[in-house]
């Protein structure tokens, strides 16, 4: 899977790529679990579950006949959890909590990402809103006055969703890979 994975982000050919990806190598993307204790708990868990969301919204694409750029879909499915890369501590399930860890989740991603490579404004919301509700009222940055990492009226979430239908997709199939990967796991 991870010379897949590589082979994908490749094939966009967005400048910085090559360094976005020798930072997830070095920094340990391709070992690192995708939670504590629920899916993806296991060491290689978010690369699986990063390309887990990229195999659930192709095949939504396909069946909805959605146009979205090809590499778009890329970049934010397999990069929406860097945030992730050093999160999680310890040798095997359950991981804590690395404390060192930046605040934020899906705006951690985008700062992350944004070191090496340029987004485009929709491969900047899939990635934002892909905690969907749950970015409303988890992840906050600290100083901020709501709960959230972002609103749902006025220019939030909801206005994402109804302008950029692959917005909300994105969300569906993350949890709907994370469904997936919690099933898997109990077998």
């Amino acid at each position: 899977m991870k010379e897949e994975i590589i082979k994908l982000l490749e094939l966009t050919k967005r400048e910085g790529m090559d360094q976005l990806i020798e930072w997830l190598i070095k920094d340990g993307f391709f070992e690192s679990p995708a939670s504590t204790r629920f899916h993806g708990c296991y060491s290689g868990g978010l690369a699986t579950h990063s390309f887990n969301v990229l195999k659930n919204l192709r095949r939504f694409i396909d069946e909805l006949h959605l146009e979205v750029p090809v590499y778009s879909v890329v970049i934010a499915a397999l990069l929406h959890d860097v945030c992730k890369i050093g999160a999680y501590i310890g040798k095997e399930k359950p991981y804590s909590f690395n404390k060192m860890q930046p605040a934020g989740h899906a705006k951690l991603s985008l700062e992350r990402i944004k070191k090496f490579i340029e987004l485009t404004e929709l491969e900047e919301k899939m990635i934002l809103y892909h905690m969907g509700v749950y970015g409303l009222v988890e992840f906050q940055d600290p100083g901020q006055e709501h709960k959230g990492e972002y609103n749902l009226r006025n220019e939030g979430m909801a206005n994402a969703w109804f302008h950029h239908p692959i917005v909300k997709l994105m969300y569906f199939c993350d949890e709907i890979a994370t469904l997936q990967e919690k099933a898997e796991e109990a077998r």
